[in-house]
């Protein structure tokens, strides 16, 4: 790296994380969540917006591998903080509700996306269809738990049964977002030679949960702040790069290591893993801004965005709000899990370059990808408005009348900070 791309990258960063900064500010003041601004920060600087030629110049090529490597690791630090935001006391008091409603949240635009490769999308289609059609399927079916719950703290909806079930449900839906695009990515990018790499996970996953977390939580009795946050950072990377050599992508080990982290460190460790992520994620957007070229769309791109966001918005609000309203939610209850159930946010960018990368989808159905994240997430605050849950009041009125659901009114708090 020569000391003229040293400049490059530096400056390019710092303009990364002024621009994120900026647009996030903005997008709070409109009643959006910061991720909202961040995202569209992201496209601004590609193409679309910039031109091929400027954004060329202010991302070279030659910087842009460097800038990944940096987006990689704050990738690996928020997926951490994803892990580690997942508390088991969400679940409790709602083993009815819970199971139910979020398996309709994911299977039904699962099987929408697959459809969708096979009919409305198959123009896109690289490689083998089967591949193809099971990502789409992961694509439409995510919900974005860490924005979720940043929404839900900014509206005073946290501990609100509301908030508590959508909660609990986003938390289920993330394991089985990352689970089935484990599964799609095993069977579609295996490593070249190395199929025996596979054999490695086994006992990875049983060194981790049997030996790494145990030392974890003894460690935990006696380690400093400082040293938990090196062993956070330190273990999801490391596990991360695991993950990666095997065949899968470093947000599966990352992600892992935070589900075994002790929460008993959590707030010590996040505060430190989150000043990392905000200086490095947002060069995760312009990465991810620089592959979305929406001014070559076509008319028959702009319908197949339509039915994109229709079929993801249908599918997940649909979905959620019939099966709540068949375990006992109130109309308004059901409606507000369904919009809150909808948010895709950071989660669908981090699942969608992780499809492009591996070829699993070409860059043009990428870039409505994107937008249907944008969309969807943006659509949230205005959907709960129109549906009347606006504040912990306005719910009173609209508690779900389910097994327990009403323990989370004054249940354990759930952090809610997001990168």
């Amino acid at each position: 790296m020569s000391s003229g791309q040293v400049v490059v990258v530096f400056v390019d960063l710092v303009v990364i994380m002024v621009a994120a900064r900026a647009t996030g500010w903005l997008a709070e003041k409109v009643g959006q969540p910061a991720v909202i601004g961040e995202i569209a920060a992201g496209i601004v600087a590609g193409p679309t917006v910039l031109g091929p030629a400027v954004s060329g110049a202010l991302f070279p090529h030659e910087a842009r591998s460097y800038l990944s490597l940096l987006a990689s690791v704050g990738i690996a630090v928020f997926m951490f903080l994803a892990g580690l935001e997942l508390d088991g006391s969400v679940f409790s008091g709602r083993r009815r509700t819970i199971p139910v409603v979020s398996t309709a949240a994911y299977a039904v635009p699962f099987l929408l996306g697959c459809g969708l490769a096979a009919v409305a999308l198959s123009r896109h289609r690289i490689g083998d269809g089967r591949y193809f059609a099971l990502f789409l399927g992961c694509a439409l079916a995510v919900t974005a738990f860490p924005v979720l719950a940043r929404i839900l703290h900014d509206h005073r909806l946290i501990r609100t049964p509301i908030g508590q079930i959508s909660l609990a449900c986003a938390a289920v839906v993330d394991l089985l977002a990352w689970s089935a695009l484990a599964v799609v990515l095993a069977f579609a990018n295996p490593v070249i030679g190395g199929q025996w790499r596979w054999a490695v996970l086994i006992p990875v996953v049983g060194l981790t949960w049997w030996v790494v977390r145990p030392v974890l939580m003894r460690l935990a009795s006696f380690g400093t702040d400082q040293t938990m946050i090196v062993v956070g950072i330190g273990g999801a990377l490391l596990l991360g790069a695991v993950t990666e050599w095997v065949g899968l992508h470093l947000v599966f080990g990352a992600f892992a290591f935070g589900l075994v982290f002790p929460r008993g460190r959590r707030a010590a460790v996040e505060s430190g893993a989150r000043v990392l992520s905000s200086v490095l994620l947002p060069a995760f957007f312009v990465v991810a801004g620089l592959a979305v070229d929406l001014g070559a769309l076509d008319a028959t791109a702009l319908g197949e965005l339509a039915i994109i966001v229709a079929a993801a918005v249908l599918g997940k609000v649909g979905s959620v709000y019939a099966v709540g309203r068949m375990v006992g939610l109130g109309a308004r209850a059901a409606a507000g899990v369904a919009a809150l159930l909808n948010t895709r946010g950071l989660t669908e960018l981090v699942i969608l370059n992780v499809g492009l990368s591996v070829g699993l989808i070409t860059g043009p159905l990428y870039s409505l990808l994107v937008v249907m994240a944008l969309v969807t997430t943006a659509m949230t605050a205005p959907m709960l408005r129109l549906v009347g849950v606006t504040s912990a009041r306005s719910v009173v009125q609209a508690a779900p009348h389910d097994d327990g659901a009403g323990a989370g009114a004054e249940g354990t708090s759930v952090r809610t900070r997001t990168a």
